[in-house]
């Protein structure tokens, strides 16, 4: 009995040393030295978050709502509504005993460091025997030090990039994936499993479908069917409850975030397999192959962790057609692949005459070996984002734009050319950070998800940079032009404009309405003259009510078009029966608006801005007031009878006399969540009094639920198989379809290309692909000599994607198809259409000549 304990002690010890050894390999290159130092984080996305956190700190905390309002960004924004409060959290804790740029730091790390123990811990709780809960701390390390992306989450360089909350996320997925398999097999503690999965899901929602999603490999045990699905429901159930609080609010609230779902594009196959994944993917083969040919009921833990494997494939599939980054669940897909290597070395050590920790020691020297192999920048890249802003040779250069344009939250707000030119300061995205550095607002911030005016905000940045970063998928984006830009940036209350290329410079030189207050080679700070410096305005025309299926995508057409800007616009759905009057302008349209113009002189007085409320003093009772401050539903006003939504994303209100009061405060959707989270910790605290013994489902219940069984997953694979055939199909597919119908569009094959162009239209959705193929299969037609079909085919165009590339030269092609049909009058209007919405455009410019032409055949016709 001594010599067991002894032994089983060894071992204990033997994996504490083991994941002892994986946290000193991470602080061989994470060094204390510049963890510890008190400097501003750089790199990548990270130093954007620390506005955010200062706020949390500082003003929402406070005053008692987390999930307030911060006026810093975006013209304004609740930051943790869609985003994750718990490494915020913790940076906050943590500050009150350390300084909180060293907090922040210890923080971004404290996922990587995390992985290693839960590997281990998930390991144990499968039902791995010594060593190999040991040796999956070390492996832990291929996956930590995979160079070979920085934006799919998990590894090193995403988390060096920004991704902290989501390395902290995938540690909990990767414990939850242990816990699970033990609690199912013992059919006990599913409350701790609950918080669990909750914590991985508030630290990031795609780590609580990594973790969810293979806890259906338990639902195919025909003995156990009944069981497994009420512990399962306890237990994704109580999570659900325990982020209440912000999950609640994030479904009712999501129509006012912006949703990013890129669609990866893989140039190879290596940038699916990185270098350092081989050898465990081998070994991962290999294991599966074993289970296929030597089928065991000792295989439990292995297709368990293959059947994952799977499931999140299918995530990955599946995920841009349900607004998810599909990209995020690759990692999971590595880990998991990574455990199966493990797998099959389990079972080679268990039928190896020598001592498993002979074996064990000899992987784990491989393992670390290969991976000092196979790391190259991200020694350096800890370097540059550790060592801090303050460290940087253009450190003063900042401090001198900074002093530029140092003012109150209150002011109005800053812009400024997007360039990589700005990483010489630690990070391309440093002045977002610009409320929290200059205390001055600005438009662009680092959670632009969450944020219900990115889109024209993103829209404007390219318009007022030489390399605009068109982050946001789905829509066009215009070319450098500051003298059209400036209306816009008076219509966000932009009064400074940072520049850095000789272009942008350039234009705002010649610029009247701007004048240069700061230059330091090679940046400038130009101030615009006359700015009204106010938030809140009557506009110059009575908005107009439109009929819209697609609020936000017109409101970004409507900002993109230079005639429209003075007639805000109000989706007329959003608008209640009673209130209809204060809107007696309506359209079909949201460019082409009728304008009833309002009265002038009305003086906006004692204009009070706060994070929380903004009031305001007015001449002009009854006319309608737009605050240029982002629409958000808990906007409550006083003193007017509701709160509209404006273009381009803003507030609206029609006082009923001369003292406005808006407010922002909880609505029903965050009591609820409050409530439901309050309900899950109350539920989970009661067994630290009233342990619940294990429950079996009354003979009654399980036999019901056998009965279903056949049906519910047979109709569930069902469904998935179509689901994922059909999203496969639609986003290969129409790339597959429109490069052929290109193919034979360049070799004046028509025919064939107007069916291919087809297809990818019947398979492309809403997408850039569709709007592509709609596009060439009109120019088909018109070189078809179809005139009709093309007239057609361009208002297709124009009508379906409003935000294409193409659809000012469609506009031009309309013109062409109608002066073709002999319909010359309306040609002609088409022409002239395009040369006003669309000026500086060299469609503009043929538009011009065509128009000229047919003034031309009709002054001759008269003469």
């Amino acid at each position: 009995m001594a010599e067991r304990r002894w032994i089983a002690w060894a071992r204990t010890g033997t994996t504490v040393v083991a994941v002892v050894f994986a946290w000193g390999f991470l602080l061989s290159y994470f060094k204390p030295s510049l963890l510890l130092l008190d400097t501003t984080i750089a790199g990548g996305d990270t130093p954007s978050f620390l506005r955010p956190i200062h706020h949390l700190r500082d003003t929402l905390l406070p005053a008692g709502m987390p999930q307030g309002w911060d006026l810093g960004n975006f013209c304004g924004y609740a930051p943790y509504q869609f985003y994750f409060l718990p490494p915020s959290l913790t940076i906050v804790a943590l500050s009150s005993v350390i300084p909180l740029n060293v907090a922040f730091k210890l923080v971004t790390v404290i996922g990587s460091f995390l992985l290693p123990l839960m590997t281990t811990l998930a390991l144990r709780a499968l039902g791995y025997a010594f060593p190999i809960p040991a040796l999956g701390a070390v492996a832990s390390l291929l996956f930590l030090f995979n160079e070979g992306n920085s934006m799919w989450g998990g590894n090193i360089p995403s988390t060096l990039a920004g991704e902290f909350a989501h390395s902290a996320g995938f540690a909990f997925t990767v414990l939850f994936l242990g816990l699970v398999y033990r609690g199912i097999e013992e059919n006990r503690h599913w409350r701790s499993r609950s918080v669990v999965l909750a914590i991985a899901g508030l630290c990031h929602p795609v780590a609580f479908l990594n973790a969810a999603a293979p806890g259906v490999f338990f639902l195919f045990d025909r003995e156990h069917f009944a069981r497994n699905v009420r512990y399962l429901a306890l237990v994704y159930g109580g999570a659900v409850l325990l982020m209440g609080f912000w999950l609640i609010p994030l479904v009712a609230k999501l129509g006012f975030a912006t949703s990013i779902n890129w669609k990866w594009h893989f140039a190879s196959w290596q940038d699916l397999m990185p270098k350092i994944f081989w050898p465990a993917a081998a070994v991962a083969a290999l294991d599966v192959l074993w289970m296929a040919v030597f089928r065991r009921p000792t295989d439990r833990p292995g297709r368990y962790l293959l059947f994952g494997a799977v499931v999140t494939t299918l995530c990955f599939f599946n995920g841009t057609a349900v607004g998810l980054p599909e990209i995020r669940f690759v990692p999971c897909v590595y880990f998991l692949g990574l455990l199966l290597a493990l797998d099959l070395v389990a079972r080679v050590l268990a039928i190896t005459p020598a001592p498993p920790i002979l074996g064990a020691l000899a992987l784990a020297a491989g393992v670390v070996l290969w991976v000092q192999s196979c790391v190259s920048f991200i020694p350096t890249w800890i370097q540059w984002n550790y060592e801090g802003v303050e460290r940087k040779a253009s450190y003063g250069l900042l401090t001198g734009i900074l002093g530029a344009v140092r003012g109150k939250i209150t002011d109005p707000r800053v812009a400024y050319e997007n360039s990589p030119i700005h990483d010489r300061f630690g990070s391309m995205r440093v002045f977002e950070d610009l409320p929290l550095l200059a205390g001055r607002p600005t438009l662009e911030g680092v959670l632009l998800q969450t944020a219900v005016t990115s889109p024209p905000i993103y829209w404007l940045q390219s318009q007022i940079s030489k390399q605009g970063s068109g982050v946001i998928p789905g829509y066009s984006y215009p070319s450098m032009d500051l003298p059209r830009a400036t209306p816009r940036l008076m219509l966000f209350n932009v009064s400074d404009m940072i520049t850095v290329t000789p272009e942008v410079t350039t234009q705002l030189e010649q610029d009247a309405r701007w004048q240069r207050i700061f230059h330091q080679y090679p940046y400038s700070v130009f101030h615009l003259k006359n700015a009204e410096n106010h938030y809140v305005r009557v506009p110059r025309y009575r908005p107009v009510a439109i009929e819209t299926a697609r609020w936000k995508r017109d409101f970004v057409r409507w900002f993109s078009t230079d005639s429209a800007l003075d007639v805000p616009i109000v989706d007329a759905a959003s608008i209640p029966a009673a209130d209809r009057n204060l809107f007696p302008r309506t359209s079909a349209s949201a460019i082409e608006l009728p304008r009833e113009r309002l009265p002038e002189g009305c003086r906006i007085e004692n204009e009070q801005l706060d994070h929380m409320a903004i009031e305001f003093t007015t001449t002009c009772p009854g006319l309608p007031h737009i605050v240029a401050v982002s629409y958000y539903p808990n906007w409550h006003v006083e003193g007017a009878r509701r709160v509209f939504l404006v273009s381009p994303a803003f507030m609206l209100v029609f006082p009923d006399g001369p003292h406005v009061r808006l407010v922002f405060r909880r609505i029903a959707a965050d009591w609820l969540g409050i409530a439901a989270t309050l309900a899950g910790l109350g539920i989970c605290l009661m067994a630290l009094w009233q342990p619940t013994p294990a429950v079996e489902p009354s003979p009654q219940l399980a036999a019901t639920l056998g009965n279903a069984r056949p049906w519910v997953l047979g109709l569930g694979v069902v469904f998935v198989v179509i689901a994922t055939t059909w999203n496969v199909t639609r986003d290969y597919g129409a790339g597959f379809f429109y490069q052929r119908g290109w193919k034979a569009f360049s070799t004046q094959d028509y025919p064939n290309a107007l069916w291919n162009f087809s297809r990818a239209i019947d398979l492309g959705g809403d997408s850039s692909t569709a709007a592509d193929a709609t596009f060439f299969r009109a120019a088909s037609l018109l070189r078809s000599s179809d005139p009709k079909g093309a007239l057609a085919g361009y208002r297709a165009v124009i009508e379906r994607f409003p935000d294409s590339m193409w659809v000012a030269e469609s506009h031009y092609h309309v013109g062409l198809c109608l002066k073709q049909l002999g319909l010359r009058r309306d040609a002609k209007a088409r022409f002239r259409y395009v040369m006003v919405t669309y000026p500086g455009n060299r469609w503009a410019g043929f538009a011009a000549e065509q128009f000229r032409e047919l003034r031309g055949q009709r002054r001759n016709a008269h003469g």
